[in-house]
């Protein structure tokens, strides 16, 4: 595939953007207080956060399979599923949001790619379901914030959050909005085109019951990369539970909307010190923990995708030889 010029200049642009966020949160931070930091962590934590990964990434198998299976005549083969777990999770490390998951469909044989292509859509939209719902309640617990100092618009706030939370659970299991808003446009605006056509043909199958499904195993993989997260800042940090768990699905909530770097590069980091800074959590704690849960979820996973990557041309090659 030949990426012309304007996806260079993208790429090199979120390049840079990438740079400069982690630039500006490297000055902000103490080299040495990072190094005290790092050198006191406590390492059960830590040691518990990588042993939820084989759970983290089960999840994520899960997901895609049931999708995967939804849009496949014949079951698709686990170890074929396996392998594009691992490659999503790698063509997403290099793009702003893990939009690049996306490519993990490309592995998948025998499969309508533009209806897989509205399935891996769908799972990119169930994720954000869980970090919204989550996400906006915690923003209301947050500290230090102008609208919090008083306890009648904290009140508001959260009875707005939870309206916000139930109305985006209401959306999610009630995928027909999806199909509903998708032949409007095959039928007024995108009309006559064969491909789109397959792509809205990939949800029609894709029922309550689904959304149901699709959306527990989605939340279930929130909650475990959020754990994960909770027991990184915690071991990095001296803060209760309750406030790691409420800056942390903050924290997410507010790295999901800012796309801009390549595999959220900086982002993830700022976003943390920021969330964190308001519960006068370290900084450097903030960094360091953010920092490895990037090392245990994206950079550990995506070095298995990297490696496999040659291995699937060939397979491939063989099977077009066929």
């Amino acid at each position: 595939m030949k990426l012309d010029k304007n996806t260079y200049i993208i790429f090199l642009l979120k390049l840079v953007i990438s740079a400069i966020i982690a630039v500006v949160v490297l000055y902000n931070i103490d080299a040495d207080k990072t190094r005290s930091v790092i050198g006191n962590a406590d390492l059960s934590f830590i040691i518990f956060a990588v042993a939820l990964l084989p759970l983290n990434l089960y999840l994520q198998f899960l997901k895609w399979k049931y999708l995967v299976n939804k849009t496949a005549e014949t079951a698709v083969p686990s170890r074929q599923i396996w392998i594009s777990v691992f490659l999503g999770i790698s063509f997403g490390f290099i793009t702003p949001g893990r939009v690049g998951e996306l490519g993990k469909l490309l592995v998948i044989r025998n499969v309508d790619k533009l209806k897989l292509l509205s399935m891996g859509i769908i799972e990119k939209i169930y994720d954000t379901f869980p970090v919204v719902i989550f996400g906006i309640i915690s923003v209301s617990f947050l500290p230090h914030l102008i609208f919090t100092d008083s306890m009648f618009m904290r009140a508001n706030l959260i009875i707005f959050s939870l309206i916000i939370s139930a109305f985006t659970y209401f959306v999610a299991v009630h995928p027909g909005l999806f199909r509903m808003i998708l032949n409007y446009l095959k039928n007024n605006i995108i009309k006559n085109n064969a491909r789109f056509s397959r792509f809205c043909d990939g949800l029609h199958g894709f029922k309550k019951n689904n959304a149901k499904v699709l959306f527990l195993l989605s939340g279930s993989l929130f909650l475990v990369y959020t754990v994960q997260f909770v027991l990184l800042i915690m071991a990095f940090g001296d803060i209760d539970i309750f406030h790691a768990f409420t800056g942390v699905w903050a924290a997410i909530l507010l790295k999901t909307f800012l796309p801009f770097s390549l595999g959220d590069i900086g982002i993830r980091e700022g976003t943390a010190v920021y969330i964190f800074s308001l519960f006068n959590f370290p900084a450097e704690a903030a960094v360091s923990a953010a920092f490895s849960l990037f090392l245990i979820n994206i950079l550990l996973p995506s070095t298995v995708g990297l490696v496999l990557l040659p291995f699937v041309k060939f397979v491939n090659r063989l099977l077009n030889n066929k």
